[in-house]
């Protein structure tokens, strides 16, 4: 019981950062994974409706069928889990190569997992609070057009906030286990993150193509 899920991340609300790192070297701790899985599952919990509720800008007076937009949402969440690949591939490279203390993968990837764990059901519950119940700008919101009224509004800047502190948080649990100064630790995740924004966006348009084009002919979507 002291090592469940609830309670480890009552732990892990208390000092986030601290107790991330602490786990993470923690040889005694194993259930890292499962600790991430669950923390997926809340996400999907409170994702999946605020997702199923986007509406897809088309552009102009162009139609989108529902089942297009229907794609269109899932690869946007397939979208999520594969720039969390690509970051984490990435940053493990990239600390690895300027941090100090070189940290193996498996320590890394444990690390990780904390962290994912720890930010996916704040990230879901937020996400659904603030666009199903107040009806406001959440995060995801920050993928689309996004308008000057919308970001200024409350929702619009606490979701800002929450992106800022995300970033803070695993800036602070990279420098702290690669033990690196915090401005470098914040250059390299910054442009570890712009760069697995940019791969994955393009990527994922590429099959977001392909994967149209092939349903289109087999009848399973429309245009």
């Amino acid at each position: 019981m002291r090592r469940s899920f609830p309670v480890v991340y009552m732990k892990l609300l208390r000092a986030p950062i601290r107790a991330t790192a602490a786990l993470a070297d923690d040889p005694t701790y194993r259930n890292y994974l499962a600790f991430a899985l669950s923390g997926i599952a809340l996400y999907c919990l409170f994702i999946v409706p605020v997702v199923m509720g986007i509406v897809v800008p088309a552009g102009g007076n162009v139609h989108v069928s529902e089942s297009m937009m229907t794609l269109m949402k899932v690869l946007s969440q397939v979208g999520v889990y594969v720039g969390i690949l690509i970051t984490f591939a990435l940053a493990f490279v990239v600390f690895r190569m300027f941090a100090p203390a070189k940290r193996s993968l498996a320590a890394y990837f444990k690390l990780f997992c904390m962290a994912l764990g720890f930010t996916a059901p704040i990230n879901g519950a937020y996400e659904f609070v603030v666009t199903k119940v107040f009806r406001g700008t959440g995060v995801t919101a920050f993928n689309f057009q996004l308008t000057a009224e919308a970001l200024m509004s409350p929702t619009g800047v606490s979701s800002l906030v929450l992106i800022v502190a995300m970033l803070v948080y695993y800036i602070g649990i990279h420098r702290r286990f690669w033990q690196m100064a915090i401005w470098k630790a914040t250059l390299l995740y910054l442009g570890v993150s712009w760069v697995s924004n940019q791969i994955g966006y393009y990527l994922m348009w590429y099959v977001g193509f392909y994967s149209a084009r092939v349903l289109i002919n087999a009848g399973i979507v429309t245009n």
